[in-house]
């Protein structure tokens, strides 16, 4: 009988790995959503453990905020107690050209963007609340968005769809008329909790995917 081939077995062994060590991060991202209230961290946060860890709670970032969007978390936080925050539905980022919350960060919890690329979070459709799913007319989301058409549009139905280019600014959220607001802005680290509720065991089956987040309802 011919032993295998090497090649293979270090293929299969690797693949098995890969998908082991997915599975304890998603293990991680659920302990994570659950442990922390995981709310909307300033522009070029670190991940959200490192943030905390790296994080002096200088309030820099909230003193030169020129739309005062960003707060502190309240002492019965936690791990997060005295951490920047932003609560879109009370004030969201206003996407400033030069980010002055970054350049007053020292410590580096919130880093430059090379790219330019904002990644907050994702806003998510909650159809339960959304307005246009009670057959009004409402296009304030999208009127709210800095990037229509890109990050957000009217479908056929006249639903709002968030698309991939959401940076979680949270505009649309701020802007919405009803309370509970129909879209909300998800953290990333929230947005994995959910996405690995989602997986089967150790997200055997998801491993090789990355979903985008379906429309809350």
């Amino acid at each position: 009988m011919a032993s295998q081939d090497p090649h293979n077995r270090r293929g299969f062994l690797g693949e098995f790995f890969s998908v082991f060590r997915k599975g304890i991060s998603n293990q991680v991202d659920r302990k994570l959503g659950k442990m922390l209230d995981a709310p909307i961290r300033p522009p070029g946060a670190l991940e959200e453990i490192e943030f905390l860890a790296t994080c002096t709670r200088c309030s820099a970032c909230i003193e030169v905020c020129p739309y005062s969007a960003i707060k502190r978390q309240p002492i019965e936080s936690g791990l997060s107690a005295n951490a920047p925050f932003i609560q879109p539905d009370e004030q969201a980022c206003r996407l400033c050209d030069d980010f002055p919350c970054i350049g007053a960060c020292e410590p580096g919890a919130l880093r430059p963007l090379p790219d330019g690329r904002v990644d907050m979070g994702h806003a998510v459709v909650r159809e339960s609340f959304c307005q246009t799913y009670e057959d009004k007319v409402c296009t304030l989301c999208y009127d709210a968005c800095p990037y229509p058409e890109q990050a957000i549009v009217i479908g056929d139905d006249f639903h709002p769809q968030v698309l991939e280019a959401c940076v979680g600014c949270g505009l649309c959220e701020q802007h919405c008329p009803v309370h509970p607001s129909g879209i909300k802005v998800e953290s990333p680290v929230r947005l994995r909790a959910k996405k690995v509720e989602r997986e089967t065991y150790f997200g055997w089956f998801d491993a090789r995917e990355d979903a985008s987040p379906p429309k809350e309802k």
